[in-house]
């Protein structure tokens, strides 16, 4: 722990990449489906492997 308490760790650090600007869903498909980039519109599988 090298001499630091736990209360003075952050809680999270995170890594986001950045998402390339693509060609985007109409609005209304958007809405539809919860996003307005097609290649972040995938299967939604509840925890399971595809």
């Amino acid at each position: 722990m090298a001499g630091r308490p736990f209360e003075d760790w952050p809680v999270a650090m995170t890594y986001v990449p950045m998402q390339p600007w693509e060609e985007t869903y109409e609005p209304a498909k958007a809405l539809q489906v919860g996003t307005i980039f097609p290649s972040l519109n995938l299967q939604f599988l509840g925890g399971k492997r595809p």
